[in-house]
């Protein structure tokens, strides 16, 4: 009896972690941590971009008033007519959410150092977001962003490197991120005027990992270039693949060129939908 009870005993076990196993593999929360991370710090570079673009450290024009409205004061130390730099940009969205003209809250402040003009080859802006709240998911870590130049094509190209960085939900649970990006500046950088801020896009390609809420470290590598714009608040097309520990393959479609926050995920042959919040 003791023999059977133990071989019982045993698959269940068996059985119980098998189907652990299934409904993991099934599971698209690496996936949805993963684009949690990568809008977060999408949208704080792209606040930054406006900031700097609207304060006479870029190409003229008045995007950031247009998108964000009344929701943030930007400071600029030292100020403007002082053309020296380094210069720190202080962007204050305050300590209550506040909601821009495409229905997205936040709150907080960010916080960027830049060493150059934004079209400047050499120029390096370190971003740091203070009790940032994008949505209410709490967005930390540093993004450093550098002007490496014009390649092959023309377009000016820029290293992206995210460090130490955490995104943490309103229910608590937390994702951690780490990433090395080129971003090349593929439409919109021949513009000026408020049209020639609008109209910026960017192509990303590069490497990530990280861990998701429950704690399961994983790889990213984008397979097809993440397109980004400033007129979108989701990533508009391109693909990755993410590896999490022990489980299989992940491929995230975010779509063909559309601004939606409809995103595909494809787990051995079998194929899930999320929406991005």
């Amino acid at each position: 009896m003791r023999v059977v009870v133990l071989t019982l005993v045993a698959f269940s076990l068996v059985f119980s972690t098998s189907c652990r196993k299934r409904k993991e593999n099934r599971s698209t929360t690496t996936s949805q941590d993963q684009a949690a991370a990568e809008a977060g710090f999408d949208d704080v570079f792209k606040v930054t971009e406006s900031a700097i673009k609207d304060n006479d450290l870029e190409k003229s024009g008045n995007a950031f008033a247009s998108i964000y409205g009344n929701c943030a004061t930007v400071s600029i130390n030292p100020p403007l007519p002082d053309t020296t730099f380094p210069k720190t940009i202080t962007i204050d969205f305050g300590s209550t959410n506040c909601e821009d003209s495409y229905g997205v809250n936040r709150r907080g402040q960010i916080i960027a150092v830049i060493t150059g003009k934004y079209r400047d080859a050499g120029t390096s802006i370190t971003i740091t977001p203070q009790d940032y709240y994008l949505n209410d998911n709490k967005i930390e870590g540093t993004k450093t962003v550098q002007n490496i130049g014009p390649n092959s094509d023309g377009n000016t190209e820029f290293t992206v490197e995210i460090s130490n960085a955490t995104v943490t939900y309103p229910d608590g649970d937390f994702t951690t991120y780490e990433s090395s990006r080129v971003r090349e500046w593929v439409v919109g950088e021949s513009t000026d005027g408020l049209l020639g801020i609008l109209d910026d896009e960017y192509d990303i390609t590069g490497t990530a990992s990280g861990t998701d809420r429950t704690g399961r470290d994983y790889e990213m590598t984008i397979t097809s270039p993440l397109r980004v714009a400033v007129l979108c608040r989701w990533v508009k097309q391109g693909t990755v693949e993410i590896q999490p520990e022990d489980l299989y393959l992940r491929t995230v479609d975010f779509g063909n060129g559309d601004c939606d926050a409809t995103v595909n995920v494809e787990i051995n042959g079998n194929n899930y939908t999320f929406i991005m919040n």
